[in-house]
């Protein structure tokens, strides 16, 4: 079992991270106010409530607050983000159109959910106050899908410095929130990789870089992990849930730390490699901590395996793909760097040109 002190200097720097504001805004105070239909407001706290992961309940107070459309602005100004939940069997009369104006005007987060509607209807008069508004239709609020909809609209308008809040007191809207967590520092990761790349090709400059990587990378990980313990409903202690994840992610951290330093040190291995085993390592990181936040699973070895294979796959189709992007707009030059590399190297008192490669060597070039 991986200790601190096993993984060498890296982890110095998971003791020296500043977390505050991360438990911080795990712990804001958070108000969604649900307003419309009272036939819908059972089903919708369910849905909200109610977790796929058996671990950890709710974590603070609820936030909820169910009300009529014709609550004043008084009432729900205060409110972080606004639930209208409509009923698609009812027409709406005019009082109610006057109402969701008077909650446009609000200028709130806002989602609109039309239970019983196979399509978004037109809201009539109402519809221009709208047109930021997320609008998502639950046809059947009893289908396997309705809670993960209903989620990713909620998760979508909800600002961002809550939801980390959000997913601490309604455990339905952690499966987003973790996906989205795992993606988007995947992704973050894989962009350091290929930022960091093109210095790394150059030989006598890659052992530096590629212990900055690791170091970079290693804290993004920690942060992603503390995280989802966080969003999860965790007690937000972060030495202590950093502790009790390394045996999950102990045996996956090691190989992707090996992989991570062979790809910086020889640079004949390439850009693409490097990238793709930044994405996969948070990716596999990322879903070993999830499954052991919702539920106290110990994911296996095997399976392990499997969850960073499949995502060394999309590594590589994403390395690629974000390689691509950076060529078209000119920011990767790798023998332009080269060059400039060659030339301060000659320079250098203790060589002589003679005995430089060509700057147009071939295995200059590759990547």
């Amino acid at each position: 079992m991986p200790s601190w002190n096993d993984l060498g200097p890296a982890f110095q720097t998971l003791r020296e991270l500043d977390v505050a504001a991360l438990r911080e805004d795990a712990e804001r105070s958070l108000l969604i106010a649900c307003v419309g239909d009272g036939v819908l407001f059972e089903r919708v706290a369910l849905l909200l409530r109610t977790s796929e992961g058996r671990r950890y309940g709710s974590e603070g107070l609820d936030p909820l607050l169910f009300t009529t459309l014709a609550a004043s602005a008084e009432e729900l100004r205060n409110a972080d983000m606004l639930l209208v939940l409509l009923d698609a069997r009812n027409s709406l009369h005019r009082n109610d159109v006057a109402a969701l104006n008077r909650l446009a005007d609000l200028g709130l987060p806002m989602v609109i959910v039309l239970g019983y509607a196979e399509l978004p209807p037109d809201l009539g008069a109402a519809r221009p106050a709208f047109a930021y508004a997320r609008i998502v239709t639950l046809p059947d609020l009893d289908a396997p899908d309705a809670a993960l909809r209903l989620a990713e609209a909620v998760i979508e308008r909800l600002p961002g410095d809550r939801q980390l809040a959000a997913g601490r007191r309604l455990p339905g809207l952690r499966t987003v929130i973790t996906r989205e967590l795992i993606n988007s520092t995947s992704f973050s990761n894989a962009s350091y990789a290929l930022a960091s790349a093109i210095p790394e090709q150059i030989p006598i400059l890659s052992v530096p870089f590629a212990v900055a990587d690791i170091l970079v990378l290693t804290k993004n990980q920690a942060l992603l992990v503390y995280k989802l313990a966080l969003a999860h409903g965790a007690p937000p202690e972060f030495q202590a849930r950093i502790r009790e994840v390394l045996p999950v992610i102990g045996g996956a951290y090691l190989w992707r730390q090996i992989a991570r330093t062979l790809v910086g040190l020889v640079p004949i291995w390439g850009i693409v490699p490097k990238v793709a085993i930044a994405y996969a390592g948070t990716y596999a990181t990322g879903v070993a901590a999830w499954r052991w936040f919702a539920d106290g699973e110990l994911v296996s070895a095997v399976r392990m395996r499997q969850i960073a294979e499949e995502a060394l796959q999309v590594g590589r189709e994403r390395a690629q793909a974000m390689i691509a992007t950076a060529q078209a707009n000119g920011e990767l030059n790798q023998n332009r760097l080269q060059r400039t590399f060659a030339q301060l190297r000659e320079r250098m008192p203790w060589r002589k040109p003679s005995q430089l490669p060509p700057a147009d060597d071939p295995m200059q070039r590759k990547s």
